[in-house]
């Protein structure tokens, strides 16, 4: 088998694919060592955790934290005290204390926005310090992962090195991250201490305020028929909805330049504002599928503007004017998606509105495995953007809607695209992904390192890769690696890719998925299996097993031959195990009455639930096995095993 040796790939300008023989820190900082702490031995210290006198739940937080973890890699008990008690020597600084001031440290929490953080050393003593919302914490976690090579990569599982003998020279540093809001948007992500201990906020990961929260949004996108429910206001006032090419009137869109729209949209606004007084951000933006709407006023003003975004954009602003004299430090968000992409000639958002820009049809949906940085409609758009706004963030789309479990080699696409985003100056990022439930395609794996990424963009996608595979697999990593540089292999070369079918939603027989490919990597599984150490492990490789096994199962009996029905059982039992409850997008963009629209789905009905979908491939099945004309064809559930 010409991959299951390899060790080393050359590939095009996403450079070399070497794997790994071992686990090994990919996050470890750069820098100048400073002396060498001893923070126990032999499972003793004389270490203190110190938190000012006055401390804030943030700075408790970090340093209970630090000292459990701390404990749990030494066995050591790391007393946490206030900065009134007695000076020790040794000592772990967090926050503003006492002790950090006669240290005379430039430190400056200011410099370092809401989320950045400082490691300073000065003689046997450590601070930790950071900005106002996560700061600190943020520190200790730096500290943790990326000096001491602890890990959450997954859910609340922890690995985490065992050294009663605790040496190590850190390196002082200050990071601010490039991005406000990181969102790698799967469904681990939004468990609320993994999102604190990876350092991402999203909006749905619960992260407790006085723990520095999250980015709280009181309503969340596509809001028109939240804000202007037609219920409550299309009987009487028709005129607010949108004026459809042949003058009937879209119940699910607004139409922007309505003159009474901006005031009803802020007191509505204000309403949701009002209910979540922690929010820090509420969007304004249409119904999902977008058109637009062809009275008078909006055609003029999107005419005069050259995009289907004036007029929106006219509301948005007409409306954040009214909710900033109430809500000063709330942003607006809105979409620039569909038709509204193409930034206006001269209108500008406010100051208190942000320009959420979607790598949709044109860039991500059409080209899924080519980074956006080479996307000129895209790369335009987002860049005018930017020039128009001081706020600008980004939603980008890392998935196969059709098929949310599927192999998906875009992993260095994602990372490149996140890159660049940092570079265009972006204040956040989201990567919609298989967010519905657990057990999507490497979930685990994409939103671990898509969150080391938005944090730190210069990271290497590959080695994160690496450090997720080698710390998680235990004796099945070295096959999980081999599997991984396969895939990435698979996209090495456009030509190989072929043009997806249905773009980022393409089927399961796809050029790049080959017989050959297939059976190369089931024989990866196969030997992963069998290197895992424990039932936790194995289960572990049959998660992320369970894409090979679904492009067989969707080619059908006749590409799997007899073992299809042990297969399936396979696929069903490890998919319930891991709680896999969607095998597609279900969101209405991808509902089938959006689809009926498009050339190539005529009728065609979607199976969005696993149930559906295991229903589905036991038909097939038998209906493929029938078409054999066998003698066994009268019962080919006994024969072949098809549930």
């Amino acid at each position: 088998m010409f991959w299951l040796g390899i060790l080393f790939f050359c590939l095009n300008a996403y450079g070399e694919t070497v794997l790994w023989k071992e686990w090994r820190n990919s996050l470890r900082p750069e820098g100048k060592p400073g002396g060498e702490l001893t923070l126990s031995e032999e499972g003793k210290t004389s270490y203190k955790i110190v938190i000012p006198k006055q401390s804030t739940c943030q700075e408790e937080k970090s340093a209970a934290d630090l000292s459990y973890w701390l404990n749990q890699i030494t066995g050591a008990d790391f007393a946490v005290v206030k900065d009134s008690t007695k000076y020790s020597r040794k000592e772990i600084n967090i926050g503003k204390t006492k002790r950090r001031a006669e240290a005379n440290l430039a430190i400056t929490e200011e410099e370092l926005g809401e989320e950045g953080y400082v490691i300073a050393v000065k003689g046997e003593d450590l601070f930790l310090a950071g900005g106002s919302k996560r700061g600190p914490i943020n520190a200790v976690y730096a500290l943790l992962e990326e000096d001491l090579g602890c890990r959450w990569y997954a859910g609340r599982d922890s690995v985490i090195p065992h050294e009663r003998t605790l040496k190590f020279r850190p390196i002082p540093r200050s990071y601010k991250p490039p991005f406000k809001y990181r969102d790698p948007f799967y469904y681990v992500a939004f468990d609320g201490l993994w999102s604190l201990r990876n350092r991402t906020n999203a909006h749905l990961a619960e992260i407790p305020e006085e723990w520095g929260g999250h980015i709280d949004y009181a309503l969340f996108v596509h809001s028109t028929a939240f804000l202007l429910p037609h219920e409550r206001y299309f009987d009487e006032h028709p005129e607010y909805f949108q004026l459809n090419a042949d003058g009937t009137r879209n119940k699910g869109q607004m139409c922007p330049m309505n003159e009474d729209l901006p005031e009803i949209i802020a007191e509505n606004v204000m309403v949701y504002l009002d209910e979540n007084p922690e929010a820090e951000i509420i969007d304004i933006s249409k119904g999902d599928g977008g058109a637009k709407c062809y009275c008078e006023k909006c055609r003029k003003i999107n005419e005069e503007e050259e995009t289907e975004a004036a007029n929106f954009l006219y509301l948005v602003n007409e409306v954040a004017r009214r909710v900033e004299k109430k809500y000063p430090k709330i942003l607006i968000s809105t979409l620039a998606y569909l038709e509204t992409k193409i930034p206006p000639k001269e209108l500008k958002p406010r100051k208190n509105v942000t320009i959420r820009v979607c790598t949709d049809r044109d860039s991500m949906w059409k080209d899924p495995f080519l980074p956006v940085r080479g996307n000129e409609d895209f790369s335009k758009a987002l860049r005018g953007w930017k020039k128009l706004s001081e706020h600008v963030d980004i939603w980008d789309y890392s998935t196969n809607f059709a098929h949310l479990v599927a192999p998906n080699p875009n992993m260095d696409v994602i990372a490149d695209n996140i890159r660049f985003f940092a570079e265009c100056g972006a204040e956040g990022v989201m990567e919609q992904a298989g967010n519905e439930c657990p057990a999507t395609e490497r979930d685990l794996m994409r939103a671990w390192v898509f969150s080391k990424l938005m944090w730190d963009p210069a990271r290497d996608e590959w080695e994160l890769m690496q450090d997720f595979i080698w710390g998680y697999f235990g004796q099945a990593a070295p096959a999980i690696a081999e599997y991984n540089a396969l895939l990435r292999e698979t996209a090495s070369d456009k030509k190989k890719m072929g043009d997806p079918v249905y773009r980022n939603m393409y089927p399961m027989d796809s050029p790049f998925l080959t017989k050959d490919f297939i059976d190369e990597a089931s024989a990866l599984y196969d030997k992963a299996e069998i290197l895992a150490e424990n039932e936790e492990i194995l289960r572990r490789v049959q998660r992320d097993r369970l894409a090979v096994m679904y492009v067989k199962l969707e080619r059908g009996f006749n590409f799997v031959g007899g073992e299809y029905g042990a297969l399936l059982q396979k696929f069903e039992a490890s998919a319930r195990r891991e709680g896999l409850s969607f095998v597609r997008h279900n969101t209405n963009y991808f509902s089938e009455r959006r689809f009926g629209t498009f050339p190539g789905f005529p009728g065609q009905k979607f199976i969005h639930t696993l149930d559906e979908k295991l229903d589905d491939w036991k038909k097939r099945a038998v209906k493929e096995v029938e078409s054999l004309n066998l003698k066994e064809k009268d019962d080919p559930v006994r024969v072949y095993k098809i549930p």
